[in-house]
């Protein structure tokens, strides 16, 4: 059955092609005071900012094919309004495919600002990359100037038919850079890593995180010599992970490929584990909780070590400390679920401190309009279809084991 949702999530986004094709409508920002100010910081200066990261399930799945029934379509529109409700500075979303417009349109508090042609000259919100199977369902909104908004997809990938089908849809990395003071940035990265337990998905997990790390001491340039990267860093997202998990045969390497190899903290871990919290880059700790854990998957979903997370390092000059951090079930009126999902939510201090020296970050400043004209998005999203198509004709001997 969960393979023939999958084929039926395929066919209907085909189909639903023209939807999908839709460009956000941006208008303009009438509310200046949904943007967060940029002072002269000295030594000293210090601020907070908060941030949720949620999947929220936005498969393109008839209610009458999932287990309750859930309606993504209608559900996108309470969504959209409880996360403006809630008016966090960083909203990190996952699955968000081809009910984006709707979702979007509640969220009243991260338009963007445009000039007299409609050209975008403040962004506070990514564009849609495309429904299934033409996106990767990430998007970042934020009360923040955003800059520099760009997507990578995975190198290495596993499921067509099975295991989660990851690879039909563009899963990967989305980052956009924030101006948390005057001359100081932090990255924001929001990922999707593959799902499923199967050894070829744990193969590609640990890959991924391998590939995002390396993308992050890169993109934020991290200076091997001083320890310290030039922008402070943020990631977030559906991480399909569990640090318990860590020391298993088959574990993610989640603390290996990503945490210690792109000297990240993470912010569960930070608030959970004692001995972390007082040294967060002591990365035995992570391996030594893992291993005396003890808790089911069951337990851990949701509730402790969940796959949404937040991790963490400070840049050149900012530093940057979790206070808070907690898994939150968002729900509807009624009192039902509205992703099978958990939301994470954290809350952060940042502190201007002298930097380590001038590392010359070279995309500061670089201008925030990342539209793309009708054509060239039109020709992606050919290319996508018939990237799809690929895909199943290469599974194609898996269609034999399908149970319909």
């Amino acid at each position: 059955m969960r393979n023939l949702k999958k084929i039926l999530c395929v066919l209907l986004a085909v189909l639903m092609l023209c939807g999908c094709m839709g460009t956000v409508a941006f208008a303009n920002d009438d509310h200046p005071e949904h943007d967060i100010c940029h002072p002269d910081p000295g030594i000293g200066t210090t601020g907070t900012f908060n941030a949720i990261n949620y999947n929220v399930d936005g498969l393109p799945i008839p209610p009458s094919e999932t287990a309750d029934g859930k309606d993504a379509f209608a559900d996108s529109f309470i969504i959209g309004q409880k996360l403006n409700a809630m008016n966090y500075d960083i909203v990190a979303i996952q699955e968000d495919f081809n009910y984006d417009l709707y979702l979007r349109d509640q969220m009243t508090n991260y338009v963007n600002k445009t000039d007299d042609y409609d050209n975008i000259i403040a962004r506070h919100q990514s564009d849609h990359a495309g429904g299934v199977p033409l996106g990767d369902g990430l998007n970042i909104f934020s009360r923040y100037y955003m800059y520099n908004c760009d997507r990578v997809t995975w190198e290495q990938s596993a499921g067509i038919l099975t295991d989660g089908s990851d690879q039909l849809t563009y899963k990967g990395i989305q980052v956009t850079t924030i101006e948390l003071a005057k001359g100081y940035y932090l990255d924001v990265y929001n990922i999707h890593v593959d799902a499923y337990s199967g050894e070829e998905s744990v193969a590609a997990r640990q890959a991924q995180f391998t590939q995002l790390a390396n993308y992050i001491k890169k993109h934020s340039v991290y200076d091997e010599t001083t320890g310290t990267y030039d922008h402070a860093v943020l990631v977030t997202g559906d991480f399909n992970a569990n640090i318990y998990k860590e020391e298993e045969e088959k574990g993610d390497a989640i603390v290996k490929n990503l945490l210690e190899a792109a000297h990240l903290n993470d912010a569960w871990a930070v608030k959970t584990i004692n001995s972390i919290e007082e040294n967060p880059e002591n990365y035995d700790a992570y391996y030594y909780y893992a291993e005396h854990t003890n808790l089911t998957y069951t337990q851990a979903w949701g509730h402790y070590d969940s796959v949404e997370r937040f991790c963490y390092a400070s840049g050149n000059g900012i530093k940057i400390s979790c206070d808070t951090f907690a898994y939150k079930q968002i729900k509807d009126d009624s009192g039902r679920s509205l992703s099978d999902h958990s939301a994470a939510i954290a809350t952060f201090t940042w502190e201007i401190v002298e930097k380590a020296q001038d590392i010359g970050h070279n995309h500061d400043e670089e201008n925030t309009q990342q539209n793309q004209s009708f054509l060239l998005k039109f020709l992606n999203y050919i290319a996508s279809i018939i990237r799809a198509i690929g895909l199943l004709l290469q599974d194609y001997m898996n269609w034999g084991s399908l149970s319909l």
